[in-house]
């Protein structure tokens, strides 16, 4: 799982077109779309216009609703389902009532926070399915992530390591926590972030594996502390943190990183560090 190594080598009137990372996004047409959003599906839910974020007020039905369209572009939902995910204690038209009260107050809240045609009404609705309106033209953090993981993965495979590990590298600065954590009980956002955790998690493996093997010890460092935050029992991380600490000569810090694993592991599951990780700290005891 790891990178071969090789040798290192607005304003509110005007659509933004720069994302985090100060990545440019291909200019889209704004001349037919209505507006230009992002949304932002790690850690904390937000939704941008320009540099500013909008208000989404305190219904939390119509956020859920919001939420779940703005991750399903391609797929409108029916409103069975929204009535049966939403209201399922209600009858049939009590919960229709409820899910028109919703989306009415849905449409209302970004008519009123967003400068655009008095036309739209954002949540569109035809022959029993809802879809966000499509000629909003909108950019998400989840699908730009994706796309950066799948073209890092790509790049790799053709032995394009360093052009790899650019994408790897604006990939992991957009996760800004795990996908919807405010919603981390919703049956619906358990795969995506399962999926986003497991990518996010397989980048750093192959960026410190990189950095190490092109001698940029203090980021493999530093990438490894971002994996064992995310799991504080990946053995892999901790043996490759005390092999850079012991690189640039912090033999004291890389014994005490032993230690620590040592002592958790016996606190936590009463088992002891693998076979890899003791040799390495036998060899730095040699030293």
């Amino acid at each position: 799982m790891s990178l071969p190594h090789v040798e290192q080598s607005q304003s509110r009137k005007m659509p933004i077109l720069i994302v985090p990372n100060h990545r440019k996004v291909p200019v889209l047409d704004t001349g037919s779309a209505l507006l230009y959003l992002r949304a932002r599906f790690f850690g904390h839910f937000e939704l941008l216009y320009g540099d500013e974020g909008v208000d989404l007020g305190r219904n939390v039905k119509a956020l859920a609703i919001l939420k779940y369209l703005l991750s399903h572009l391609q797929r409108p939902v029916s409103q069975d389902y929204l009535m049966d995910w939403l209201w399922p204690e209600s009858d049939p038209r009590r919960a229709r009532w409820s899910l028109n009260s919703a989306v009415h107050a849905l449409r209302k809240l970004l008519k009123d926070e967003l400068p655009t045609a008095p036309s739209s009404k954002y949540v569109l609705f035809d022959k029993g399915y809802y879809r966000f309106d499509p000629s909003v033209q909108l950019w998400t953090d989840t699908e730009e992530f994706r796309t950066l993981y799948e073209r890092g993965r790509r790049l790799e495979r053709t032995r394009r390591i360093p052009e790899a590990v650019a994408e790897y590298e604006e990939a992991i600065e957009l996760y800004r926590g795990d996908y919807l954590i405010e919603d981390l009980y919703e049956d619906w956002t358990m795969v995506e972030r399962e999926w986003f955790t497991d990518a996010y998690m397989d980048m750093l493996e192959r960026l410190a594996d990189y950095y190490k093997g092109t001698q940029r010890y203090q980021d493999s460092i530093r990438t490894c502390y971002r994996l064992l935050e995310k799991d504080y029992y990946h053995e892999e991380s901790h043996r490759l943190l005390m092999e850079c600490q012991a690189r640039l000569g912090l033999r004291g810090r890389a014994l005490r990183q032993y230690r620590l694993l040592e002592g958790m592991l016996k606190r936590d599951w009463e088992t002891a560090p693998q076979p890899e990780t003791r040799n390495l700290y036998q060899r730095l005891l040699g030293r």
